[in-house]
């Protein structure tokens, strides 16, 4: 037990290499690299905006992932102590340090938690660039330029069909889902709007729905069958919806979403949100903090629990009850 502690403990910090990695995301002075499966891609947003250069992954170890491209190989650390490092001979082994490392994130294959990077409008304020990093509802903001470490942390306390809705105790973030939109931040202090930073590349799988809903838990038969695991449904008004649970993602179509009566005992019933998939199959929002899947390909009578999505809530039962939902 106190192996596992110490584990979870380094795996918290970002001190500990894991196996596996579906995506990464590496930071130096003036740049970054974003791993996406075996693809990466790199940035240097005061130089260029948009992509700067791709990479193939070819390998890796308990310390690197080494990637190539047709100009030369490099190896990029797992651990921030480590440097990153050239080989401009392509294959030769003549390594050399290229850049010096400034941060470490590393994404199990079954999280959410990936990267939204932005630049600022004015050229000659490139040091403000950074990037969030979101984990559920926790978000974490990086200016590599002007600080080692986080620049600030945010709960997410809302969202719509635009925007992530962020909190601090300074100021609150709307974080766009495409890179069509600018962030947009209201300070406390003033109260008012205003924005300044684009959105260059979004690496998140849930920025495609209108509505998603965390849930900390999964219960089945009366027990918790997927303790410290993301569970999210999320569905957009097109009729997609994708449920998340035991670090798989399931994406299904729906045929409607309307407002109905649960049955939770022959003398009680609850107000819900149901998602009906077909006449067979059907999810149901019960409260923004509990949610049941009825559903034979996912599961069925599956209690998602430990939820704090009441702003998605309320906005799904508004727009229902002034059956302004249509499915396109």
């Amino acid at each position: 037990m106190k192996k596992l502690f110490l584990t979870l403990a380094f795996l918290v910090t970002g001190l500990l290499a894991m196996q596996a990695q579906t995506t990464a995301l590496v930071t130096y002075e003036g740049g970054y690299f974003v791993k996406n499966g075996e693809e990466w891609t790199e940035y240097r947003p005061a130089h260029k905006t948009g992509v700067w250069s791709k990479y193939k992954q070819y390998g890796e170890d308990d310390t690197f992932y080494y990637v190539k491209n047709k100009k030369c190989l490099l190896a990029i650390p797992k651990l921030y102590k480590d440097k990153i490092f050239i080989d401009r001979d392509k294959g030769k082994k003549n390594w050399e340090v290229v850049y010096n490392t400034l941060s470490v994130h590393l994404r199990c294959p079954d999280s959410d938690g990936l990267f939204y990077s932005y630049r600022n409008h004015r050229k000659e304020h490139s040091e403000w660039d950074g990037y969030y990093v979101r984990d559920n509802l926790t978000w974490r903001e990086y200016r590599p330029r002007m600080k080692s470490g986080v620049w600030a942390e945010f709960k997410q306390t809302g969202e719509n069909e635009r925007f992530f809705i962020l909190s601090s105790s300074h100021n609150t973030v709307q974080i766009p889902k495409t890179t069509e939109d600018d962030i947009i931040i209201l300070q406390n202090d003033n109260k008012n709007w205003r924005g300044g930073y684009a959105i260059e590349a979004i690496y998140d799988k849930s920025a495609n729905y209108d509505y998603n809903f965390y849930f900390n838990n999964l219960e089945k038969g009366g027990k918790v069958a997927a303790p410290a695991k993301q569970c999210r449904i999320s569905f957009d008004r097109k009729g997609n919806i994708q449920v998340v649970y035991n670090g798989k993602h399931h994406d299904l179509t729906y045929q409607n979403v309307y407002i109905d009566f649960y049955k939770v005992t022959d003398d009680i019933q609850q107000t819900a949100i149901v998602i009906s998939i077909n006449e067979k199959n059907k999810i149901w929002l019960l409260s923004p903090y509990r949610a049941m899947v009825d559903c034979q390909k996912l599961g069925k009578k599956m209690f998602f629990t430990g939820g704090d999505n009441a702003k998605a809530f309320t906005e799904v039962n508004h727009l229902l009850e002034s059956k302004s939902f249509e499915i396109f």
